[in-house]
């Protein structure tokens, strides 16, 4: 028994914070170390007096478990103690059996050491929601599908390069797939379990780029947290930072870039700490840079530095045999979130095929997710890509199917989406009334809804089925 006394002794003198005990009647019966500390007196002359002459002797601006012996209830607040530390404090009962106060027990803490610890949370929650907004992107930056020739020599290369801790500089039209290939490099290295932090500089303003970057110190301008913020690559400190568009960069940010590769280290706005930053730095572009380097718009120091592995990624009108699968891909994702079951014919792929897919890749998830709106039939023939494309029909087949007359489509220019689905409905009605000659039965059984439906929508429309018969 007495070394247990012993050992909650020890546990109360050390622990981090002030404790101190009075009974029912407001006499002190237990003061530790700390606490004593904070009310300027020994411990044991604080265990001959009352809490009420705290007061009375100004030691404390007020006394929190006076409260708890007038309410029985826990008390919290913020109290001022004789060496001037401000404190939080939490006072608590203690019942006996009967339900009666017995004890109260207070615990208190400077209010600065809580605020620290709350900075520090806010700094793990800022790491936290920062990684999140960066690492969760939508699945479909992470679509790697490699059929073709052009596109296994890409991934080959970067494949190679990923052993490596060299910088990599990525080439290739916009939505070719730079970034699908920098998770690769990424995913094939040994920084694959850390952060994969992709950014678009061209999306960041200029005068926001350091900040972004490096982070800032709080109240390092106006407007700023009052936190600070972590820099890009603090967040991937030992993962990869993809630069996106890097020949969007100003030279002022491209000289600070370049003496971030070099020193590894980087300083907050506002700040002056240097730290230390361990980060593979995977860039890429669409502009010719070594061009601009000969503008003067492009640091020639910073390109070498960059360009020590250059891969080039093919655009998707050079991966033919990429194309189908991708086709099939997108709609058989499209076909999984809505429960439906839509397919391309051979010849709609085939117009695919002949399309030179200015946007890529992106062009083509965007194409294919259209098509599955827009067009009506689970069967998507070569007449619903070539509408759709904007193309015409160059590409002959023996399908009677794509004689049919096209349905035009709408403009999207300053039309709400209620509108465009509207004035889609209307053309989509009137040509399928027109190609059943006004029958309203056979327009609605094409159409997929009932025949008093049928009418409901021409009627909401204001169109008279009669008006499509032949005279």
């Amino acid at each position: 028994m007495q070394d247990e006394i012993q050992l909650l002794h020890m546990i109360l003198k050390n622990c981090f914070g002030n404790i101190f005990v009075i009974d029912k009647d407001a006499n002190i019966v237990y003061v530790n170390d700390n606490a004593a500390n904070a009310l300027g007196l020994p411990a044991e002359e604080l265990m001959r007096m009352s809490a009420y002459e705290l007061l009375d002797r100004k030691l404390a601006s007020s006394v929190a478990a006076l409260k708890v012996l007038e309410t029985k209830q826990e008390h919290i607040q913020a109290v001022t103690f004789a060496n001037g530390n401000t404190m939080a404090v939490n006072a608590r009962p203690v019942f006996d059996e009967n339900g009666d106060i017995k004890n109260v027990v207070v615990f208190s803490q400077e209010q600065k050491v809580i605020e620290h610890f709350m900075q520090s949370i806010q700094h793990e929650n800022q790491v936290i929601s920062q990684t999140l907004s960066h690492v969760l992107q939508d699945s479909e930056n992470n679509e790697l599908i490699a059929v073709s020739d052009t596109i296994k020599h890409c991934l080959m290369m970067a494949k190679i390069a990923a052993y490596r801790e060299s910088t990599i500089m990525l080439y290739g039209e916009s939505g070719a797939g730079k970034e699908v290939i920098a998770r690769y490099v990424h995913q094939n290295s040994q920084r694959n379990k850390k952060i994969f932090l992709p950014v678009n500089c061209a999306a960041i303003p200029h005068e926001l780029m350091e900040s972004e970057f490096f982070g800032y110190e709080k109240g390092a301008f106006t407007g700023s947290s009052r936190y600070g913020k972590l820099g890009l690559f603090e967040l991937a400190d030992g993962g990869t930072i993809f630069m996106d568009e890097i020949g969007e960069l100003d030279l002022s940010m491209q000289s600070k870039l370049l003496r971030v590769l070099e020193s590894k280290e980087i300083m907050r706005v506002g700040g002056t700490k240097i730290k230390k930053v361990n980060v593979r730095v995977v860039t890429a572009t669409n502009r010719n840079l070594q061009e601009m380097v000969s503008r003067g718009e492009f640091r020639e120091d910073l390109f070498y530095r960059l360009n020590v592995i250059p891969i080039t990624v093919p655009p998707l009108r050079e991966r033919k045999e990429d194309i189908a699968v991708f086709a099939d891909y997108f709609m058989e994702k499209l076909n999984r979130k809505y429960y439906m079951n839509k397919k391309f014919t051979n010849e709609a792929v085939t117009v695919f095929q002949t399309y030179r897919w200015p946007g890529n890749v992106r062009e083509m998830r965007n194409i294919v997710e259209r098509i599955f709106v827009v067009v009506q039939d689970d069967i998507i023939t070569a007449r619903h890509v070539r509408e759709i494309l904007g193309i015409r029909k160059d590409v002959q087949f023996d399908n009677e199917n794509e004689k049919e007359q096209p349905i035009s489509l709408i403009s999207c220019d300053e039309q709400t989406i209620h509108e465009a689905t509207e004035a889609f409905q209307r053309q989509y009605i009137e040509s399928i009334l027109r190609k059943f000659n006004g029958n309203v039965e056979k327009a609605a059984a094409a159409a997929g809804i009932g025949r008093s439906g049928f009418y409901k929508k021409i009627d909401k429309l204001g169109m008279d089925s009669k008006a499509f018969k032949e005279k």
